[in-house]
């Protein structure tokens, strides 16, 4: 075999191999081998059911990763996380618990995000005879509000009817719902007249039933924050969600959910 001929064959294998490179580069980065497909285990506000399932079937089919969605109560979840709960997001209903996260080192610093703004409404299933925030509720024997302690919706609603004024005068008809689903529930099922619920239920449920606004002026903002948490073991993907929520697209289908941009 002559020199030229050596070369000549040197250079078909050094091309060869790039070629199959390659084709085994593409085949990786498009298979969908479970091998790069992972799970990332969120911490769901009872209030962001119905927005963060939509959600979720975006991202899974745009990155191919799935999400493992809990639901609950922002403080509920606050008490699991610190009991070390093996979640890596925690979407919560307030600002304040994913701060305190934070201090407490147990979520990310840089990693805090608002990614809603909650609106709080007056609901009933059947028609409310008075168009008046007030009245309407002074009328009802039954009120439904989430825990105050625990659910950010139901603090917002104990303000309301504290700046009113008129929490003595229907503290004695509240019903309490550990969480603002279960809250929804009690207005579903007939056990409350009227209810405080999240804006979004209302728009986003079975039955629309009958509602009022309940101005931003009587209670705190519903500041919605999300944190990545610290003994996460992907914390790459926990990026790549954060952005993802954060993205004008997707905050523009949250806000049809019935939320707010103040």
């Amino acid at each position: 075999m002559t020199d030229k001929t050596l070369l000549v064959a040197q250079h078909i294998q050094i091309y060869a191999k790039k070629i199959v490179l390659s084709v085994l580069f593409f085949c990786i980065l498009f298979s969908p081998s479970p091998s790069l497909a992972d799970t990332l285990r969120l911490a769901v506000a009872s209030n962001f059911i119905s927005p963060i399932k939509q959600l979720a079937a975006k991202f899974e089919q745009e990155t191919g990763h799935s999400l493992q969605l809990s639901f609950g109560s922002s403080g509920k979840f606050f008490a699991q996380i610190k009991n070390n709960a093996p979640y890596d997001i925690f979407l919560s209903a307030d600002l304040t618990k994913p701060q305190t996260l934070i201090k407490e080192q147990l979520a990310l610093p840089d990693s805090l995000i608002i990614y809603a703004r909650g609106k709080l409404a007056l609901w009933s299933i059947n028609p409310i005879p008075e168009i008046v925030l007030k009245d309407a509720i002074l009328r009802a024997k039954r009120i439904a509000i989430a825990n105050p302690k625990l659910a950010p919706y139901g603090k917002a609603a104990e303000e309301s009817l504290r700046n009113l004024p008129i929490w003595d005068d229907v503290k004695n008809k509240i019903v309490q719902g550990e969480n603002i689903g279960q809250t929804y529930q009690f207005v579903y099922s007939q056990n409350a007249e009227i209810g405080f619920v999240a804006l979004s239920q209302v728009l986003t449920g079975q039955k629309k039933g009958h509602f009022i606004s309940v101005p931003n002026k009587l209670h705190g903002k519903i500041n919605q924050a999300a944190v990545i948490l610290t003994r996460t073991h992907n914390i790459e993907l926990a990026n790549i969600f954060m952005a993802f929520i954060m993205r004008v697209d997707v905050q523009e289908e949250i806000l049809q959910f019935g939320y707010s941009t103040e």
